[in-house]
């Protein structure tokens, strides 16, 4: 009952922490290309912002599913060879 819990709480936060980056991403994406859309350096700025975010994105979004495995296939395993050692 306890992981459960926990695993929650994990899903609950990773999930905030995408959206919170995403939306100050997105704040300051609009900020510089509102601040600096006639130099072609402003530009250049505001590009590097939407890779960062997107960089960011995807970070925390296959580094959810990869932990998610890698906890999958331990309990998996533990369990498998318990039950082999049994029979």
């Amino acid at each position: 009952m306890r992981s459960g819990c926990v695993n929650l709480l994990f899903v609950i936060l990773t999930a905030l922490v995408a959206t919170t980056l995403t939306v100050v991403g997105l704040f300051f994406l609009l900020s510089f290309a509102a601040l600096s859309f006639e130099s072609p350096a402003g530009i250049e700025a505001v590009i590097k912002v939407a890779a960062a975010l997107v960089a960011a994105y995807f970070f925390v979004r296959i580094g959810k599913s990869v932990w998610r495995d890698l906890r999958g296939s331990t309990s998996a395993g533990s369990e498998g060879s318990a039950g082999d050692g049994e029979s």
